[in-house]
C-alpha cells in the first residue's frame, strides 16, 4: 500500500467522523427536529421540504410542547390558531355587542345566520391548527387529525355557502331551502369521501384540492339563479359579489399554490421554515374567510338598510 493512498484514507475517515460528529452534534442542539429522510414513511408527505420536521413524539403533551419552538408546522399553527380565537370571540360577542344595539331590527334568523358562519370559521382554523399540532404523535393520530381537518374545511364551506343563500333569498324561502338542502348533501357527499382512508395518500393531493374547489365552486348555481331571478345589479348586492370574488381568488390561489407545491418544488430547502405552500395556503384561507365574514355583513346591512357599501371596511 503506497503512502499516498494511506494519507488519503486517513484524510477520507477524518471527514467521515467530522459529519458524524457534525450530525451528532445537530441532534444534541435540537434533538425534537429531523430531515425528511430520517422520518418513517407515514410522516413523508412533501419531499421538498428538507429539514426542521418534529419527530414522532408518541406523546400529547410533546406534541403540544412542539408549540414553544420553532419547526416547519409553526407557521401553520398559529396562522390558523391565532385567527380561530378572533373568530370565537367574534361569536361570542361581535352579534350581541355590535350589530343588535345598531340596528334593532336584527332578528333572530340573522342572529343564527351570522354567528352560523362565525362558528363554521372557527371550527375550520381551529380543527387545522389540532391537525398541525398533534399529527405528529403516532401514524394513527395523523391519520385521525387529518380527516378532522378536512371536515373543518367542509365546514366552512357549508357555512359559507348557506349564510349567503339566506341573505340572496331572505325574501324567496323556497329557493334557499332547496340551494341549502343541495349544500348539505354535497357536504356530506364530500364528509363520506374524505373519511376514506385512500384520500390522504401523497399522490391524492391534486386531487384533493380540487375537490374542495368544486365543492366551493357549486355556490356559482345560486349566483346564477340570483341573476336571473333579480337582475344582475340587485343579485350582486344582495350576496355581495365582489367579496365572494375575492374570497375565490384567495382560496383557489391558495390551493394551487397547495396542490402544486409552490414555491418549494422551485427551491427545495429553502422555504422550510418560512414560506412553503402550506404556509401560504393557510394565509391566503384566513385572507379568504375574512372576505366572506365582510360580504355576510354587506348582505346584512343590505337587508336592514338598503344601502350597500363596497369598500371593505365601510359597514356605516
Amino acid at each position: 500500500m503506497s503512502a499516498t493512498t494511506t494519507v488519503r484514507q486517513r484524510r477520507n475517515s477524518k471527514l467521515q467522523k467530522k459529519g458524524q460528529n457534525g450530525k451528532e452534534s445537530a441532534k444534541k442542539q435540537n434533538p425534537r427536529l429531523c430531515r425528511y429522510e430520517e422520518l418513517p414513511d407515514w410522516q413523508q408527505d412533501n419531499d421538498k421540504i428538507l429539514s426542521g420536521y418534529v419527530r414522532e413524539t408518541g406523546s400529547f403533551r410533546k406534541c403540544l410542547e412542539s408549540l414553544t419552538y420553532m419547526h416547519n408546522e409553526t407557521v401553520n399553527i398559529y396562522t390558523h390558531l391565532i385567527p380561530s380565537a378572533t373568530y370565537l370571540v367574534l361569536l361570542m360577542f361581535f352579534t350581541d355587542l355590535f350589530l343588535i344595539p345598531q340596528f334593532p331590527s336584527t332578528t333572530m334568523s340573522d342572529y343564527i345566520i351570522i354567528n352560523f358562519y362565525l362558528l363554521g370559521a372557527f371550527l375550520c382554523l381551529m380543527c387545522s391548527s389540532c391537525f398541525h399540532c398533534l399529527k405528529q404523535q403516532s401514524e394513527t393520530h395523523s391519520d385521525l387529525w387529518s380527516k378532522v381537518d378536512y371536515m373543518g374545511i367542509i365546514i366552512l364551506i357549508s357555512c359559507s355557502t348557506v349564510s349567503i343563500l339566506y341573505y340572496g333569498f331572505h325574501d324567496h324561502l323556497l329557493h334557499f331551502k332547496i340551494f341549502t338542502v343541495i349544500t348539505v348533501v354535497l357536504g356530506s357527499c364530500c364528509a363520506a369521501f374524505v373519511l376514506n382512508d385512500r384520500f390522504n395518500a401523497k399522490n391524492w393531493r391534486v386531487c384533493r384540492a380540487s375537490f374542495f374547489i368544486g365543492f366551493a365552486f357549486s355556490g356559482i348555481v345560486p349566483i346564477v339563479t340570483g341573476v336571473l331571478e333579480f337582475g344582475i345589479t340587485e343579485a350582486f348586492r344582495r350576496v355581495q359579489v365582489k367579496f365572494v370574488a375575492w374570497e375565490a381568488v384567495f382560496y383557489i390561489g391558495g390551493a394551487v399554490l397547495y396542490g402544486f407545491r409552490i414555491p418549494e418544488s422551485l427551491a427545495p430547502g429553502k422555504f422550510d421554515l418560512f414560506g412553503h405552500s402550506h404556509q401560504l395556503f393557510h394565509v391566503l384561507v384566513v385572507l379568504g374567510s375574512l372576505c366572506h365574514f365582510r360580504a355576510v355583513l354587506g348582505s346584512y346591512l343590505w337587508v336592514h338598510t338598503g344601502n350597500y357599501y363596497p369598500n371593505f371596511l365601510a359597514l356605516k
